[in-house]
């Protein structure tokens, strides 16, 4: 990053904490109880920083009475709104959020799992103090990708602020007792909700000969790209790239398809079936719920089955409506098996009756 870049990224989260300081703190002041979300320093649009976005406003809809916001990481940089997809947050950070709570009598703090492991170290003294002095400390890890969970050995100095740590899962995966055992902490699967079917559909005769990529860069995603560019002559290949969440979802209806090169049971793929896109995946035994998916026809078991494969099957779903329209239903009808407004906010409401889906065995 350039030193210009740098001086930039200061300036804008200068201003963003002078906005925050405006902010009217009366609600806060008198709050008993507060529900925090940590988020990274940076206006950022991705399915993890949207989904924290949601999980805090449905939060605060079931909690009307208690303090409900979203902070920036401690002591990094900060912004006021994030104006890259719909919402109405206004963003605080965390060093504000505990200048203003000093009668808090209870907080429960979300942690992205990436966090997690230097949570602590990077707290002031000051702040493990007031933090410890709390009467009610809940810690929660979310866990939105089990890969960057770190290891449960790394994690313990959170114990030295509360011992009431719990972990939640966007993922069916893992959200399992293998994973509570693993970890030693109660688990609870959160899941993924976000209000996407009002975006615009295209019909299949209006879309355009387009392949959308992930922005995820792999020396697999370069190999199809190669063989797309080598083979679809008059095809147009954009990789999401510095949109924002609706100029995004305008190019993936009007597309005739998605290829995540990701986690494979991402928003790349389960997004533009519900807007009658198609989307193609390699399975991952770490995300996808359940081998039933592999039955679906846009879903390969391998990267070599999909380099193998993704040339005659755009092809074909490209000029056969009925088989594209059909697959992307099919689609969509087993994601609804897993993901729903109200099994989302019954997720929700459960979590902060402390009735989690897995609890530790005794050790």
């Amino acid at each position: 990053m350039s030193s210009l870049s740098k001086i930039i990224r200061q300036l804008k989260s200068q201003t963003a904490r002078y906005i925050q300081n405006q902010y009217d703190f009366s609600l806060l002041k008198k709050a008993q109880k507060a529900i925090v979300f940590l988020t990274p320093g940076e206006s950022l649009v991705n399915g993890g920083v949207m989904s924290i976005y949601s999980l805090c406003r449905y939060s605060r809809e079931l909690n009307p009475a208690d303090y409900c916001c979203i902070c920036t990481y401690p002591h990094k940089l900060t912004y006021a709104r994030n104006t890259a997809f719909p919402n109405q947050e206004r963003i605080l950070r965390f060093e504000k959020f505990l200048e203003q709570a000093a009668h808090i009598q209870e907080l429960i703090l979300h942690v992205p799992e990436y966090y997690s492991e230097f949570l602590y170290e990077d707290l002031s003294p000051q702040e493990r103090a007031f933090l410890k002095q709390i009467p009610k400390l809940h810690i929660n890890i979310m866990n939105q990708n089990i890969q960057l969970m770190p290891p449960a050995e790394k994690i313990k100095s959170l114990y030295s602020l509360t011992a009431h740590i719990t972990q939640t899962t966007a993922h069916n995966r893992y959200a399992n007792p293998q994973i509570c055992d693993q970890w030693q902490m109660p688990v609870h699967l959160f899941s993924v909700y976000l209000p996407i079917e009002e975006y615009k559909r295209y019909p299949f005769e209006n879309k355009t000969k387009t392949v959308v990529f992930s922005p995820d860069e792999t020396p697999h995603k370069q190999k199809v790209a190669a063989l797309l560019k080598q083979h679809l002559k008059g095809w147009k290949f954009v990789t999401v790239k510095k949109l924002t969440f609706s100029q995004y979802m305008e190019l993936i209806s009007r597309s005739f398809f998605t290829i995540t090169f990701g986690e494979g049971f991402d928003g790349y793929f389960t997004q533009p079936c519900r807007i009658g896109s198609l989307a193609f995946a390699v399975y991952n035994d770490k995300f996808f719920p359940s081998q039933d998916w592999k039955r679906l026809k846009n879903i390969y078991e391998s990267d070599e089955e999909m380099e193998k494969r993704i040339v005659e099957d755009i092809l074909y779903f490209s000029t056969h409506p009925e088989e594209y329209m059909q697959t992307a239903q099919k689609t969509d009808d087993l994601r609804k098996t897993l993901y729903s407004k109200e099994k989302f906010l019954d997720n929700l409401r459960r979590f902060y009756r402390q009735e989690y889906d897995f609890y530790p065995k005794q050790k």
